[in-house]
């Protein structure tokens, strides 16, 4: 094992089947407790497709629609002439509230109550049109909008509606009975990366007041708290989400192929139109490389570290190296979670690899 390898489960979905299920390495910091098989780990960014997977889920429900305005059901956040904005601009990081631009207290990280006020007083970084991706602020758009229409935090619609139907090793809030089987996350050593990831960590670091800087590091604690206990207990639906290789891929197996699993159908045939549906394309000044979205989901791209399966394919990359996606062309889902952070914002190399060998296998 190299020193950029740890631990990490992979499982593969083929056709409503499993055909890939592994796990190995280590899941602990003095590398003494090995990865098994219930193991699970912060995903990340990979929290914001299966957040998604929640939102969709209760639209289908009727408990309200994505053409909502936000202030609908959140009527703070009209301040900054926001009123216009509508659930779906959220998920499609349309809304320019892609970072709050004061600094926050660190330990304002765990007060939901802060943070939101604080997203809801926050004027757009840009004219609308533009979008931007919203690494941690996304998490409390969606999370407020849904809590206020549902009653109910998306972490407890997880576990009511998906998680606890489909088994899934899947939470957003973490309990603590069930910290014994969170892997440690640790940071791999600094190497240099693709000149897009490079470019974009030099103007967080020389550009601290810009949209970068403060997208991703403000509050600072969004940095270091990972395996905190705090961190794994709260809900952010943007970027806190404990989950496998084994349960992304069931979960994205499911959507790429009919929206059921094991006769739970977790999303209507007609909904998956929308994971597959691009709505934005274009430069993103956030990541400050072209993306493309759907309604909740980043999509597969040209680019090489952009890039996991066909046009269609859809999903989430976490900060890191994990990723989940579906595709829908292939009748695909892929599921990869590690605890070594690699220096790539979108497909890791070695998520890369690993994708590559399972299309190799289809071919």
């Amino acid at each position: 094992m190299s020193d950029q390898e740890k631990g990490a489960s992979l499982a593969i979905v083929h056709r409503g089947e499993l055909v890939v299920d592994i796990w190995g390495g280590t899941a602990d910091e003095d590398e003494q407790q090995g990865w098994q098989q219930d193991t699970i780990a912060n995903a990340f960014s990979c929290t914001k497709g299966i957040a998604t997977v929640c939102v969709l889920k209760a639209v289908e429900q009727g408990l309200f629609s994505l053409n909502d305005l936000i202030t609908d059901h959140w009527p703070e956040f009209r301040q900054e002439g926001k009123a216009h904005l509508r659930i779906s601009d959220i998920l499609s990081h349309k809304t320019g509230v892609s970072a709050i631009d004061h600094m926050v207290q660190p330990e304002h990280l765990y007060d939901w109550n802060v943070m939101c006020a604080a997203v809801a007083e926050q004027a757009p970084w840009w004219a609308y049109g533009t979008h931007g991706y919203a690494p941690l602020t996304f998490g409390w758009m969606i999370g407020e909008v849904f809590q206020r229409a549902t009653g109910r935090s998306i972490g407890q619609f997880l576990q009511q509606e998906i998680a606890g139907p489909l088994n899934l090793d899947c939470f957003i809030g973490t309990p603590e009975s069930e910290f014994h089987r969170c892997a440690k996350i640790g940071r791999g050593r600094p190497v240099k990366g693709d000149p897009m990831v490079d470019n974009l960590f030099k103007e967080i670091m020389t550009n601290p007041t810009g949209v970068c800087s403060k997208a991703f590091a403000n509050p600072t604690s969004a940095q270091r708290g990972t395996n905190s206990k705090a961190w794994r207990e709260m809900e952010l639906p943007s970027a806190n989400g404990h989950t496998n290789g084994r349960a992304l891929a069931t979960l994205y197996g499911a959507l790429a192929n009919g929206g059921a699993h094991q006769g739970v159908q977790i999303l209507k045939p007609e909904t998956l139109n929308l994971c597959w549906s691009e709505t934005v394309r274009g430069y993103d000044p956030v990541l400050r490389t072209d993306t493309r979205f759907s309604t909740g989901f980043m999509m597969s791209q040209e680019s090489r570290l952009a890039k996991f399966g066909g046009t269609r394919s859809f999903g989430h990359p976490g900060a890191g190296g994990s990723i989940g996606f579906a595709d829908p062309d292939k009748a695909l889902g892929f599921g990869f979670i590690h605890n070594l952070m690699g220096p790539y914002i979108l497909v890791d190399p070695r998520a890369e690899a690993l994708i590559e060998a399972a299309y190799d296998c289809l071919s």
